[in-house]
């Protein structure tokens, strides 16, 4: 499989594809420090700078293929809560249709998407219904999923949503993506673990201890998309982690 990785950074998910026999074959960042990493870890992809000035026909020319997967993790500024919060309209986070137009001009078969938890409720959750329907209106089924760094062998909590596609798919096949099995079973036992140490003690508040987490562990969702645009004709399948 053929990958292009978007808003690449310094390669996360650059090096995660590599690590499981994809090729990686652009790259692209428009920071110049961020691009002299991707040069020397990854020199087998091509860098490219501004995404503004790529196009689908380049990324085919690089050796990219319709089967193939494009990832990234398009820009957070404006999603975050912790910024202004002018969502999709910003000047950053609305780099999200950039994505949009790579994926109409390349066909690609797959891509995964990362963003903060932000995007949820950005603009009341409409800038999600936007998202999921721009790419619903591309052909692509597709599934959502906030996961958090700390249940999969990472010393730091860091919950983002995820956002797999697959092109002409009902949006099952990108749930099971996301079901992610072996880091479940983690994420469920951690949970179970949180509510055997908060019954010994005497908490103050939830955000002590940590209550708020146990309700999202308990009911982890994944919701899949297709049928176009998010009207009546899209269908939604959730799935609950159940103890």
């Amino acid at each position: 499989m053929k990958a292009v990785s978007l808003f690449a950074g310094v390669g996360g998910f650059d090096l995660a594809l590599e690590r499981k026999g994809v090729k990686v074959v652009a790259s692209v960042e428009i920071d110049k420090h961020a691009r002299q990493v991707l040069t020397k870890q990854f020199p087998n992809s091509t860098i490219l700078e501004d995404v503004k000035n790529v196009t689908g026909q380049q990324l085919l020319d690089l050796g990219f293929e319709s089967s193939g997967i494009i990832v990234g993790g398009f820009p957070c500024q404006d999603l975050s809560v912790a910024g202004k919060r002018k969502g999709l309209a910003g000047e950053r986070s609305g780099l999200f249709f950039e994505v949009v137009r790579l994926l109409d001009e390349t066909k690609a078969r797959w891509f995964i998407l990362k963003n903060v938890p932000g995007l949820l409720s950005s603009n009341g959750g409409r800038d999600l219904g936007i998202i999921l329907g721009a790419l619903a209106e591309l052909g692509y089924g597709v599934a959502y999923r906030v996961l958090d760094a700390q249940y999969f062998g990472v010393p730091q909590r860091r919950r983002r949503i995820f956002i797999v596609g697959c092109l002409g798919d009902d949006g099952r096949t990108p749930a099971q993506v996301l079901s992610i099995s072996e880091g479940r079973a983690r994420y469920l036992e951690t949970s179970r673990q949180k509510r055997k140490d908060s019954a010994k003690g005497s908490p103050r508040s939830f955000r002590e201890t940590g209550f708020a987490d146990f309700v999202e562990d308990d009911v982890s969702r994944t919701l899949t998309v297709s049928g176009g645009a998010l009207g009546g004709a899209a269908k939604h399948y959730w799935y609950f982690n159940r103890e």
